[in-house]
């Protein structure tokens, strides 16, 4: 039932801290070094809180199928089948065409095998997006509501590497990567949160290169050699924006042309200046429990990858309006 939920119907209302354990007993000892629970269930609380969501939003849909299916005394498969499926109508030789046009270097094979592959494939989506669109009707028409309170988490806002009000309703954290192309692709998302709620979020960034991103962490100590000079958001962008080689010298390069001082730069990265600034972001992602990269954190409720806008705006509008 997982794959038919309609992702609009996540209702996040006003948040309160997710419980930990509290414990300090051990869970894992080598030699000197203790893994404490509490530290387990910080960086699994996120996951614990998916997981319910999960079986509540399943738990939710059937009910309301089960509901809807005795007001007209069939099944529930029955009731999917007649009102979504025999709705559908197969995708036309048109459609079939033009998806193999448009996808042509995906597909493997030719002729009526690939097209029979691609109208099944097309048909199977087709169903999908009936059976989400009716199972989204049905949720309004009975008032389902989702009760749960995301987990929320402490964490530091860096003082410098900050733009927006500092008195802002909403403070929208990103744990970051410049080599990750979801990092690159979440940035559009980013912008359209910005213009959507102006000055009411304001944006912070940390670092949090990946281990097999060979590039990133010398990527990140540019960022902030760019911050010394006042200039880490136009540096941030543009190396986002242009995608561009995260090598030493493309870095300077960079630097160059948004007119930094370049030898105060080129003396900075080489330096290894902020290498520790880095590590300590890192760090403090690690013990978050962050394993991948966007990581986003709204006023302390996570959102992991990169996420459409709706998921944004579903988490902003219940923090705003809980604080009125």
């Amino acid at each position: 039932m997982r794959k038919y939920l309609y992702a609009g119907l996540w209702m996040l209302a006003g948040a309160v801290c997710w419980p930990l354990s509290g414990s300090a007993e051990p869970a894992a000892r080598v030699g000197q070094w203790v893994l404490d629970q509490e530290e387990v269930d910080r960086a699994l609380s996120g996951k614990f809180y998916e997981l319910r969501e999960a079986h509540v939003q399943d738990a939710v849909m059937e009910h309301l199928l089960e509901t809807e299916a005795k007001t007209l005394n069939v099944s529930p498969a029955d009731l999917l089948d007649k009102q979504a499926d025999a709705k559908v109508a197969p995708p036309t030789k048109e459609e079939v065409a033009q998806f193999i046009k448009n996808n042509k270097s995906h597909l493997t094979g030719e002729g009526k095998g690939v097209e029979d592959q691609v109208r099944e494939y097309m048909l199977d989506k087709k169903r999908e997006e009936a059976r989400e669109a009716y199972l989204k009707g049905l949720w309004e028409k009975y008032g389902a509501e989702i009760l749960l309170h995301p987990p929320r988490v402490e964490l530091t806002v860096p003082q410098d590497l900050v733009r927006g009000k500092v008195d802002a309703p909403i403070t929208l954290i990103e744990f970051s990567d410049f080599e990750c192309p979801y990092c690159r692709r979440a940035q559009g998302t980013l912008q359209a949160v910005e213009k959507e709620y102006g000055d009411k979020v304001r944006f912070a960034f940390r670092h949090y290169p990946l281990p097999f991103h060979e590039q990133a962490p010398k990527a990140s100590e540019a960022a902030q050699c760019a911050a010394d000079q006042g200039k880490f958001w136009p540096f941030h962008d543009a190396l986002f924006a242009e995608g561009t080689s995260l090598a030493p010298a493309d870095l300077k390069k960079l630097a160059g042309k948004l007119a930094l001082d370049q030898a105060a730069f080129d003396a900075c990265l080489d330096s290894s200046r902020h290498a520790n600034r880095v590590a300590k972001d890192s760090a403090e992602g690690k013990q978050l429990g962050i394993s991948g990269t966007p990581t986003f954190f709204v006023n302390g409720i996570r959102l992991v990858g990169a996420v459409p806008l709706d998921k944004f705006k579903q988490v902003i509008d219940a923090e705003l309006k809980a604080k009125k």
